[in-house]
């Protein structure tokens, strides 16, 4: 038996067909593009909020003014955990602030928090997003 010539194959039926390689290659291609397309767009439906502590002001043996700075997406409502801490590193205030919704990226609060016991530093914990427009 004898192979026929590929050039009368080709005459005869037309040219072969694409490979499972090269369907690959096209696949991935497109989703390259979607990915790219669509990406941006679904990657901002969980915004983050980022806290970061500016100063504190200890007022007297009550009170403790704690301000700190949120970077979040506009339309953000953020919940802060605000803390003061005495000489021995105790915790003697705490205090959780809802904040928003921001409406610039960045944003500049301001706290008091009442204490147990003289404080000598106050600062910001952390913040989680609560709502998101």
């Amino acid at each position: 038996m004898t192979t026929p010539d590929p050039a009368i194959m080709s005459a005869r039926y037309g040219r072969e067909r694409r490979t499972p390689r090269a369907f690959a290659v096209a696949g991935v291609l497109a989703g390259l593009l979607v990915t790219l397309a669509v990406g941006p767009q679904l990657g901002d439906r969980n915004p983050t909020v980022h806290a970061e502590h500016l100063s504190y002001e200890v007022i007297d043996d009550a009170t403790v003014t704690v301000r700190f700075a949120l970077t979040t997406r506009p339309g953000v409502t953020a919940r802060c955990s605000v803390v003061a801490f005495n000489e021995a590193h105790t915790q003697v205030g705490f205090r959780e602030v809802t904040i928003g919704p921001v409406a610039e990226r960045r944003s500049a609060h301001e706290t008091q928090l009442t204490t147990n016991e003289h404080a000598t530093t106050g600062s910001v914990e952390n913040c989680i997003v609560v709502a998101a427009e």
